[in-house]
């Protein structure tokens, strides 16, 4: 029943998610010139798996009492398992140390044996640091008004970094173009997942960028970051930036957020807030889908 319960406490969705942001990552530096070796990606791929597996145990076990104040269950928030199993917290954290350090020590590893770049260890330790004292103390970003840029990082440039270096070797300006766009998208994710919780953040000593703009201006921002992002693409397109792949067609991919944004914006005093947050994620979701179906074209067109 334990081992059950320690399982639940994964969110299959987010993992999705990341899987997702690493496979888009590989995938640009596959166009960008990369060759794809399977057992590079598995690897790379497991370093992000386990750091990723890290924090649903590390947030879970920070944040059971600010979980207690939840009424209704949402989709992204924590599981609440440990709420409800107390005996499971010290070994919810152990676990989330574990793995935090299996990720670490296996980047390490690869890098010193399989010659993987130097940069892989360094994005990893950073991306696994943010993400243990996004709830962790002393430093507790989420309460100093940091949550939303560090999943901002570890969401938009960390874990698409990863799948590029894996492939590519190395950062080049093809990812620094897409990482812009990406780490805007990132921001505006992080907003949309604490928007709907900014009463209960409230109650928590949360205060994260949600919690001190208020929901209406939260959503005028989520706004603003997809607007921007679309219009970076756009300066891309005007540019005709890297003619490996289309911008013209991107920009039409980035409609698909920003419309979501607008209608988010527009429409936020007529329905609850969580229909409009969980769109904006879902948009995201979308582009992402997009993207990789418009990567592994242009991939296999080669």
């Amino acid at each position: 029943m334990n081992i059950l319960n320690l399982l639940k406490i994964i969110r299959v969705h987010i993992v999705a998610g990341g899987f997702l942001a690493f496979l888009l990552g590989a995938l640009l530096a596959i166009v960008g010139g990369g060759s794809f070796y399977p057992t590079r990606f598995v690897l790379g791929y497991i370093v992000v798996f386990l750091a990723d597996l890290s924090t649903h145990y590390g947030n879970d076990y920070f944040d059971v009492e600010v979980d207690k104040y939840v009424e209704k269950k949402k989709f992204f928030a924590g599981s609440g398992i440990l709420v409800n199993n107390p005996d499971l917290r010290l070994l919810s954290k152990f676990i989330s140390l574990a793995l935090l350090v299996g990720s670490n020590v296996l980047a390490a590893m690869i890098v010193v044996f399989l010659s993987f770049p130097i940069e892989l260890f360094f994005v990893i330790l950073g991306a696994s640091l943010v993400g243990w004292f996004y709830s962790a103390p002393p430093i507790r970003l989420i309460s100093r008004g940091f949550g939303e840029i560090a999943v901002a990082f570890v969401t938009g440039f960390a874990i698409p970094g990863l799948g590029y270096l894996a492939i590519r070797g190395q950062f080049d300006p093809l990812f620094v173009y897409f990482s812009i766009p990406f780490i805007l998208y990132g921001l505006t994710l992080s907003l949309s997942l604490h928007v709907p919780d900014v009463k209960v953040d409230r109650k928590g000593d949360k205060r994260n960028l949600a919690v001190r703009l208020g929901q209406r201006r939260s959503f005028l921002l989520i706004l603003a970051l997809v607007f921007s992002a679309t219009l970076t693409f756009c300066i891309y397109a005007f540019q005709n930036a890297f003619l490996i792949v289309d911008f013209n067609v991107i920009v039409l991919f980035s409609v698909i957020p920003l419309v979501a944004g607008f209608i988010g914006f527009v429409a936020f005093f007529q329905e609850e807030v969580n229909n409009f947050s969980a769109l904006n994620v879902g948009a995201l979701f979308v582009f992402n889908m997009v993207m990789i179906m418009y990567l592994l074209f242009l991939v296999l067109a080669v």
